[in-house]
């Protein structure tokens, strides 16, 4: 077998084959050549065999692979039909036979060896002719046998008010933003929140804007708390809304009393473990709906509540204690904001602006066509808009109303760091901000801060609502 050391090993035992199944050499060498059109060779067996090669007329040869991968099927010549190839381990069953054209299939295994792919979302990889699993995606998109990308199938989110799904391939994908008839993105869908929902009144310079709008989203930053750098702060992104509540989102709080009392942890802040509604400020609530309407008559000139509806319904609503402030905001699907989410908004972040609307941010330009102040009447919420409005189009930050935040009042503020913070530290009174239509300009600077007792009610403080993006 010297002289044979040249041949493929495939190629001599195939001779071997067909002289054998012939009864010796005389049919291979009496084959009619002259007529010879080359067949396929065999398909793979199993996982990877090799194919089978194909010799002359009538016959070709089966391919080789392990065990596990069994042979492949035999080639066809001139129409011959090639033979099936062998069965491998774990399943890999012999290949079917081929034509003149065409080789003999493979064994019958589930895949080829290193191949990926994804089942649902889970990887899958192919090890010895068949699909193993490996672990689940979390938080990731399962893309060509990986877990990939920065979310799940099917997750949804809120981003600068816009809704955003999960793609196939693990990208946020944009939705159109948030428009008028439903103003606030939450939980990845547009919704009216429940103050709105029949509201029948609009909002804003031209009495065309949901009362329930929503400014820019606020994109987060750090910032020096008070226009003070011995007290810089960080905040993450969040909602504001455009207007402070009116009498007319408030009384679809009072039509659904008591039964809007807001639930233990309604209203937390995302970031602020322990921020939500604590059941032992229940006691601070009024009983029922006949009780809360004659909480917020708190002063018989300007009061802005009237049990009626009527020429109200655009005003800030006053006469509410924090409690009250608290349960309506956690009500209406929002939350109050924290002092430094606040005056971040009113200092527009980084530009750290004297008054919300400064341009340039050490302007401290200020008359009656950009807030209500030094007054002796209240006016529709962004009557002063949009002169008055803030960097992310918030109305009236300035003036007014005052406005009760998350935090118990500290002077100076806590020290430490101030990363989403908030002082939550029990203690006598609470923060106001932003300055009223009775306070003299100083009053309204963005820097500017004061506080009340929670309970107490007073005709110059109102509210408005913060949310999650």
């Amino acid at each position: 077998m010297a002289g044979l050391k040249w041949f493929d090993v495939s190629v001599a035992m195939a001779l071997a084959g067909i002289a054998a199944a012939s009864g010796g050499c005389a049919w291979f060498i009496g084959a009619d050549w002259s007529s010879y059109e080359p067949g396929g060779g065999g398909g793979a067996g199993g996982a990877v065999g090799g194919g089978g090669s194909s010799f002359g007329p009538g016959t070709g040869t089966g391919g080789y692979g392990s065990p596990a991968q069994g042979s492949g099927g035999a080639g066809g010549d001139g129409g011959a039909v090639g033979g099936g190839g062998s069965g491998g381990v774990g399943g890999a069953g012999g290949g079917t036979g081929g034509t003149a054209e065409t080789g003999g299939g493979g064994g019958g295994a589930e895949c080829s060896i290193d191949e990926e792919k994804c089942s649902e979302n889970t990887p899958q990889r192919c090890v010895d002719g068949r699909w193993e699993s490996g672990e689940a995606c979390v938080g990731q998109t399962c893309v060509d046998g990986t877990c990939a990308g920065e979310c799940g199938p099917e997750n949804v989110r809120c981003s600068l008010n816009r809704p955003q799904r999960c793609d196939e391939r693990g990208a946020w994908e944009d939705a159109e933003p948030c428009g008028a008839v439903a103003p606030v993105c939450n939980r990845g869908t547009c919704v009216t929140p429940p103050s709105c929902v029949g509201l029948a009144e609009t909002c804003g310079p031209g009495g065309n804007e949901s009362c329930c709008a929503t400014g820019e989203a606020v994109p987060g930053g750090m910032f020096d708390r008070s226009n003070d750098p011995g007290y810089p702060a960080t905040v993450s992104g969040f909602l504001l809304d455009r207007f402070e509540v009116t009498v007319g989102r408030f009384r679809r709080f009072v039509d659904a009393y008591p039964g809007s009392k807001p639930a233990a942890g309604a209203g937390t802040h995302p970031s602020i473990e322990g921020s939500g509604w604590n059941e032992a400020w229940n006691s601070n609530l009024p009983a029922d709906a006949a009780a809360l309407k004659a909480a917020v008559k708190c002063h018989s000139t300007y009061q802005t509540w009237t049990d009626g509806f009527g020429a109200n319904e655009r005003l800030p609503m006053n006469c509410l204690s924090w409690y009250v402030a608290f349960a309506f905001c956690a009500w209406d699907e929002g939350r109050l904001p924290t002092e430094a989410e606040w005056n971040y908004a009113a200092a527009g972040g980084e530009e750290q602006r004297e008054y919300p609307w400064s341009n340039p941010a050490s302007s401290t330009t200020i008359d009656d066509t950009y807030a209500l102040y030094a007054s002796n009447h209240i006016e529709s919420v962004g009557s002063r808009s949009p002169m008055g409005d803030g960097k992310w189009g918030q109305a009236d930050l300035a003036g007014n109303m005052w406005e009760w935040v998350l935090d118990w009042y500290a002077n100076p503020y806590p020290a430490g760091e101030c990363n989403n913070c908030t002082n939550i530290i029990p203690a006598s009174v609470r923060v106001v901000r932003g300055g009223g239509w009775s306070d003299l300009a100083s009053g309204l600077l963005s820097s500017r801060r004061y506080f009340y007792d929670p309970p107490v009610r007073w005709n110059i403080v109102g509210t408005r609502c913060a949310r999650a993006l």
